[in-house]
């Protein structure tokens, strides 16, 4: 914003619209470590069409436990959380993602298991503030004629 002689305010209109990013196969959960013992599941290529900076983007996500595992969430090379279970617990989480982690392509989410016991997650939501308000959709044609 930026005030013009006379006391007018000069102001630039810029399109915000709040986006959000499901990872459709977290909707069932997700076991870590996994039956054959890897610790950690990464999820890439994960994109923000349109992220702008200034608003921080949230991560919204399910856990249940066994044990008294300790678990860790990264998103790129920034650590967003780190949790170690006490008891039993099914618990919702939510964190701000801070500012420069999330960007607008090739993001990589990745969800750490140690200790003893194991972590489902589930239910893994992104939502971010994009100053696009349409989204690109690839056209696919077909060879097919229409009756």
């Amino acid at each position: 914003m930026a005030t013009a002689s006379g006391g007018r305010t000069v102001v630039f209109e810029q399109t915000q619209v709040t986006r959000h990013i499901a990872l459709a196969e977290t909707a069932g959960g997700f076991t870590v470590p996994d039956a054959s013992g890897i610790s950690d599941r990464h999820f890439e290529g994960i994109q923000a069409p349109g992220l702008i900076e200034g608003p921080l983007p949230v991560i919204f996500f399910r856990t249940r436990h066994s044990g008294s595992p300790r678990f860790s969430v990264r998103l790129n090379s920034t650590p967003l959380t780190q949790y170690t279970f006490a008891n039993d617990d099914t618990r919702s989480w939510h964190e701000i993602i801070p500012a420069g982690a999330l960007k607008a392509q090739d993001n990589e989410l990745t969800f750490a298991v140690s200790g003893t016991g194991s972590v489902v997650f589930g239910d893994v939501v992104i939502i971010y503030t994009s100053g696009e308000i349409t989204v690109k959709v690839p056209i696919v044609l077909s060879n097919q004629s229409f009756a």
